[in-house]
């Protein structure tokens, strides 16, 4: 009887063992442990809907074909990646979704850079095309400088702007405004 005992005490114990590490290991193949299941399915949750970058709410001033004044025009951008200003000047590029407003830089401009200081000037750097393209008249070049100073200045660290072409100061875009010293915003040319 002792070995009998023995062997039944023998048994017990390996099927005891063999239990205890079915039940550590996952009682078999393919089984995942509850705390992975759940980033998985965040994963795959991820995968099945589309992820869209945030949008900028901004403000862009284009020409009013019913006065001679600046007038806004709400926009949401996706700046993905890109620098804010830069985004900003692109979009006012782009010209004006109301058909009621009118294009105030020319289209094959580009924005080489925009860097601001600790005094709020900023310093913008745009292609030759702003003044090789550019449709000419005292009041078209008034809008086109007005429009991106006071698009800008909405943003709270610019004060003032100062325009450069390919890196280079300017000191008018075509000939009838002096913008060889930082332009502040005119308010008093924007629509009411």
């Amino acid at each position: 009887m002792p070995v009998k005992k023995k062997l039944l005490g023998g048994i017990l114990f390996y099927l005891a063992a063999l239990a205890a590490i079915f039940l550590v290991t996952g009682c078999g193949r393919g089984a995942v442990p509850p705390s992975t299941l759940q980033p998985l399915q965040e994963e795959k949750d991820k995968t099945t809907e589309e992820v869209l970058p945030p949008a900028e709410k901004v403000v862009l001033f284009f020409t009013s074909n019913a006065t001679d004044k600046l007038a806004r025009e709400e926009r949401e951008i996706v700046v993905a990646g890109k620098d804010l200003k830069i985004a900003i000047l692109e979009e006012l590029i782009k010209g004006p979704q109301n058909p009621d407003l009118g294009s105030t830089v020319p289209p094959d401009v580009k924005v080489l850079g925009v860097k601001v200081d600790e005094k709020g000037l900023a310093r913008v750097d745009f292609s030759r095309e702003i003044l090789t393209s550019h449709w000419g008249g005292s009041m078209g070049e008034i809008m086109t400088v007005y429009s991106v100073v006071n698009t800008l200045a909405l943003l709270p660290d610019v004060e003032q702007v100062r325009f450069l072409v390919e890196g280079e100061e300017v000191e008018t875009l075509i000939g009838h405004l002096d913008i060889s010293e930082p332009v502040e915003p005119d308010w008093d040319l924007v629509e009411k």
